[in-house]
């Protein structure tokens, strides 16, 4: 065993729940960025809960009665506060997507508390809902028009580049400068004679998976107009070298799914053709396969070192058990066989915790994201620019979609996703604003020409009137 994966196993087994863990620098990055949120412009507010995600461990927390509150989550009850105190939760319009994530957090909690059957699970379950449904419509409150949108890729751009540099730091040195926080390794995790740098990210494909989720929305800039050209660049260049460094499958392979997504986007008028075409290819390979069809997974290889096989084994455990987990989930996996208990497979796992109830609602989520990037797509029209950016969604939507297969999320990753699905609630139009189509009127409706006599005296010339016009109803701005 190598000097760092030893160091790897020690600091693993460090617990950092239930106590307070607050350094200096941490302190006052809570503060400075708590204060940001309040003072800056609604579209600038989500600035703070990247950087703090980007650039503070998340074993920082403060711990009371037990509550842990990492310093995400306090930004998450700050921003909480700006909403009500600024009324910006006025003209909230609920979208399909919106109640999904509120069914599948309420839920997965039940389900899991009373699978658990202790109250430790209560509590867990508050700070995940504070996590996920909590942070989701804190990003619908504050991520209303295209303009935030841009706002946010442009502030990632930002934070990339000098991501990438602390980065490229850690793999010359081997050395994790965001230790000083907790929650990651000081020496730098190696595999097969590779360094897998992280950063201040729970994990290594943690971190590649974060950047993955971000390279679509910054390379649509391209097409921006040359001015964006450089910053498209510049942006997209940090988020490869940051996910090369992790040296991980997973990120490289969503880098590769995004690539292909890039490349369907002319095709995007035969969509329906394409998931057909994708689908009957997947049924054919399973009657040919020998094995079932996700055995390929155990063939992945990217980076060397990876553990494809592992990932097959909880994947086929999990079908051929689906009795076990289906109705109220499982308590442990760990009887599945060597090693399954731990579960990288975020399907899985939200079968594992919540049973099939709370994995279908997870899933048709995803159905509704992908159902809301086709709405904003038709909406944008002619509009190339805003068409490709709203591409950019649907690409990172597929991206974390087929990365769910081989890793559970956990950690600053969370932000990211909740980040993707909240602009998609938010740019989703409201089909009650919608004008009405002309091809949509009934025949009934078109005014016939009346046949009564005129009523003009004879040999008179008859001024015309004004012929009525109808004009499309105007759009109202019912929300976002």
């Amino acid at each position: 065993m190598t000097p760092f994966l030893a160091v790897e196993d020690k600091f693993w087994e460090r617990d950092w729940y239930g106590t307070t863990v607050l350094h200096p620098l941490a302190l006052v990055a809570l503060i400075v960025l708590g204060a940001l949120i309040f003072v800056l412009p609604r579209r600038h507010a989500v600035f703070s809960i990247l950087v703090m995600a980007c650039f503070v461990a998340s074993a920082q927390r403060i711990s009371i009665f037990g509550l842990d509150f990492t310093l995400l989550r306090c930004l998450i009850c700050i921003g909480w506060v700006r909403v009500f105190f600024r009324g910006e939760y006025r003209g909230f319009v609920w979208k399909p997507i919106d109640k999904l994530v509120l069914w599948w957090g309420v839920v997965g909690t039940i389900t899991y508390v009373i699978q658990q059957q202790n109250g430790s699970a209560f509590v867990n379950r508050l700070g995940w809902l504070l996590d996920s449904t909590g942070m989701y419509f804190l990003f619908r409150s504050l991520v209303h028009h295209w303009r935030d949108f841009d706002g946010i890729v442009t502030t990632m751009i930002a934070i990339a580049v000098p991501v990438s540099l602390i980065f490229l730091v850690e793999s010359r040195t081997g050395r994790n400068l965001f230790s000083i926080f907790g929650g990651v390794p000081e020496i730098t995790v190696e595999r097969e004679g590779r360094l897998r740098c992280q950063g201040a990210f729970s994990h290594p494909i943690m971190a590649g998976c974060f950047w993955v989720g971000v390279l679509p929305w910054i390379g649509a800039l391209w097409w921006a107009g040359p001015a964006a050209r450089v910053r498209a660049l510049i942006g997209t260049t940090a988020c490869l070298g940051i996910i090369l460094l992790c040296a991980s499958s997973t990120p490289i392979a969503g880098v590769l799914v995004v690539a292909l997504a890039a490349a369907v986007f002319p095709f995007r008028a035969h969509m329906r053709k394409i998931r057909w075409a994708i689908l009957l290819g997947i049924i054919g390979l399973e009657i040919v396969m020998k094995a079932p069809v996700y055995h390929l997974i155990a063939r992945i290889d990217l980076v060397d070192g990876s553990t494809g096989y592992h990932r097959y084994r909880l994947i086929d455990a999990a079908v051929h058990r689906f009795g076990e987990w289906a109705f109220m989930g499982t308590r442990s996996t760990a009887h599945w066989g060597w090693g399954l208990a731990d579960v990288t497979n975020e399907y899985i796992l939200q079968g594992v915790r919540g049973g099939a109830l709370t994995l279908a609602l997870f899933i048709a989520i995803m159905v509704y994201g992908y159902k809301g990037v086709g709405a904003i797509l038709r909406d944008c029209g002619r509009d190339r620019t805003r068409a490709i950016q709203a591409w950019s969604l649907g690409a990172a939507l597929v991206a974390h979609t087929l990365m769910f297969i081989a890793v559970s999320y956990f950690g600053q990753i969370q932000v990211i996703w909740f980040l993707l699905l909240a602009m998609i609630g938010s740019l989703t139009p409201d089909p009650q604003t919608q004008p009405v189509a002309a091809s949509t009127v009934v025949r009934s409706e078109v005014a016939r020409p009346s046949r009564a006599r005129p009523t003009h005296a004879p040999g008179r010339a008859r001024v015309p009137k004004k012929p009525a016009t109808n004009r499309p109803r105007a759009r109202v701005r019912a929300g976002y």
